[in-house]
């Protein structure tokens, strides 16, 4: 895990099966910041629909525990019974909500397959830790594309922007986001 901050206090914790998260650090300057300063570009045109490639082939495994401690206790669960693996599994634990008692452990990957199989060791997984919880998935940055394009699972490679008023707001944030200003 990155250093460790207090979750409960709306601070995020990456891991990764890499002591020193190389592919998270990769993935940020390979992956993420190509995607986000297209759809800035994309943005700047003031479209009535997106090019979507890479949102396409991210997605986000997400667990809801109670605690800090249950989601420390899927990790090393997760470790213990499905390790080694051939690929890399990394992401983050934390919460945005300061108010709710929950705390999150989203998984990163980049294929329906991944994201399948993932799921399927959380649904093993989980019940073992705690009965009360919540599992789902959903595509990566549905932050900033779902508030422009709705529903995920309705996006395609040209996807209509259902909210064009929303377009202004993304825009700003996207730009506030390459700029390293993430409040």
């Amino acid at each position: 895990m990155d250093r460790r901050r207090d979750v409960g206090q709306g601070y995020w914790m990456s891991f990764e099966n890499h002591p020193r998260l190389e592919e998270t650090k990769r993935s940020i300057y390979a992956r993420c910041v190509p995607c986000l300063e297209k759809l800035y570009l994309q943005l700047q045109e003031n479209p009535d629909r997106l090019h979507l490639e890479e949102p396409l082939d991210c997605w986000k495994v997400i667990v809801v525990l109670n605690d800090f401690t249950e989601c420390l206790d899927l990790l090393e669960s997760y470790q213990d019974k499905k390790f080694p693996v051939a690929r890399v599994v990394r992401g983050r634990v934390g919460t945005n909500n300061r108010e709710s008692s929950n705390v999150v452990v989203i998984f990163n990957v980049y294929s329906a397959e991944e994201r399948d199989e993932l799921f399927a060791d959380m649904k093993e997984l989980v019940p073992g830790i705690t009965s009360s919880y919540d599992l789902l998935y959903e595509r990566g940055c549905q932050d900033l594309y779902g508030l422009l394009c709705g529903d995920w699972s309705a996006w395609a490679p040209l996807t209509m922007i259902k909210n064009l008023n929303m377009v202004g707001t993304i825009r700003e944030k996207v730009g506030r986001l390459l700029k390293g200003q993430y409040s």
